[in-house]
């Protein structure tokens, strides 16, 4: 059995891809190490462990709509039986659960060892945090605009006392943004589960990706973790997108749904499936950013959970200052660039679509075809006996 587990609860868009990517490529070593980092579930490959989070039957019910609605439960136990045959440390990382209530974390929990576990966040500046899920939301095939993302972010936070505000967003399973995102409730409701918790601050991105990895080894304090990060692709670090790029999605969706097509016919190009192939752009594109009313409603309230991240009994790994960054401030949209975007999109996934949709309308039923096959088998026979 796993003599300890280290979980990484995330959140989303918190560095989470990248730190998982880099503990894949490490794993084999980690392995040799002695440090157990799952990387197949259910015989499928798996950089994380969203599967098994989700496989939890309490955490996939009352989710109709999620992703990860028919996740088998295998993930679940395959992981478990993965920690019961290990001896030694164990690292778990998905970002789902930083987003779950207790009742729900508390569930994930119980299918675990007995082993002590050591909890770890990411955390990420607000105003970079709400960009960033406003850009998922679209390539998850949302069209919410930004505008309107961010104002019903900044409704829903009730303005309560936090341990009140902390209350509610526990009791309500849907509140899962605040849920995840206000880090000083984040971290309580972890520490108040009887785990100690450590607090990863994610660094500017203009710093080497690399320092982020520095401060989660820290966090885990295992050895075994290599100093220098192992090298992640930046195409599968689930980097930033441009606002053009994000626009053009959104319109298309938007489009086509007004023109008949259903979310189902769209799932093909969900998430990072519609990312516009890679290659050297003519035209880099503005990235999103809050315009000054609604960054400093964010920025005032990172300071708010930067204070009373202080206050808290746990390990903080990183300058706070990280978390108090202005809000990236909006840009003049490049009409070359949304061009480009619309170029390449339309021709590397929207036309595919559209030329396969149109195939099998032209093909019709498989009866139609049979008859149609047999018609021509019959006139061929015609021809043959005259």
């Amino acid at each position: 059995m796993a003599t300890s587990i280290v979980i990484h609860v995330g959140p989303r868009k918190t560095g989470t891809t990248y730190l998982q990517k880099a503990l894949t490529l490490a794993a084999p070593t980690l392995r040799e190490s002695g440090v157990l980092y799952v990387t197949r579930l259910a015989g499928v490959d798996r950089y994380n462990h969203v599967a098994a989070t989700y496989a939890v039957s309490g955490l996939r019910s009352g989710r109709s709509s999620h992703i990860w609605r028919n996740v088998s439960e295998e993930n679940i136990h395959d992981l478990v039986r993965q920690l019961d045959a290990w001896d030694g440390p164990a690292i778990i990382s998905s970002e789902a659960l930083g987003g779950l209530n207790t009742a729900e974390a508390t569930e994930f929990i119980s299918y675990l060892p007995s082993a002590p576990v050591q909890v770890i966040a990411t955390l990420r500046a607000l105003p970079d945090v709400v960009l960033s899920s406003w850009s998922q939301n679209v390539l998850n095939l949302h069209t919410q605009s930004l505008d309107t993302y961010v104002k019903r972010s900044i409704n829903r936070r009730a303005q309560l006392p936090p341990s009140e505000r902390w209350r509610l967003w526990d009791e309500d399973r849907h509140a899962t943004f605040w849920r995840s995102y206000d880090y000083p409730g984040l971290l309580s409701r972890w520490l108040h589960m009887g785990f100690p918790v450590s607090a990863v601050v994610v660094p500017d991105s203009a710093e080497p990706r690399g320092e982020l990895w520095t401060r989660f080894r820290k966090a885990v304090n295992l050895d075994a973790l290599p100093p220098i990060a192992p090298q992640v692709r930046a195409a599968e670090a689930n980097g930033a997108r441009s606002l053009e790029e994000l626009e053009v999605i959104r319109n298309t969706v938007i489009s086509a749904t007004q023109q008949g097509l259903t979310l189902d016919d769209l799932q093909p190009l969900r998430g990072k499936r519609w990312k516009v192939p890679q290659g050297t752009y003519l035209h880099s594109g503005t990235r999103p950013g809050l315009v000054p009313a609604t960054a400093e409603v964010f920025e005032q309230w990172a300071r708010e959970d930067a204070g009373l991240l202080t206050k808290l009994p746990i390990n903080l790994v990183g300058p706070i200052e990280d978390l108090l960054r202005p809000a990236r401030r909006p840009e003049t949209p490049q009409p070359a660039a949304s061009a480009e975007v619309a170029g390449r999109l339309v021709a590397s996934r929207i036309f595919p679509i559209v030329r396969d949709q149109y195939r099998r309308a032209e093909r019709g039923s498989w009866v139609g075809r049979l008859k149609r096959r047999l018609n021509r088998r019959a006139v061929r026979l015609g021809r043959w006996v005259t």
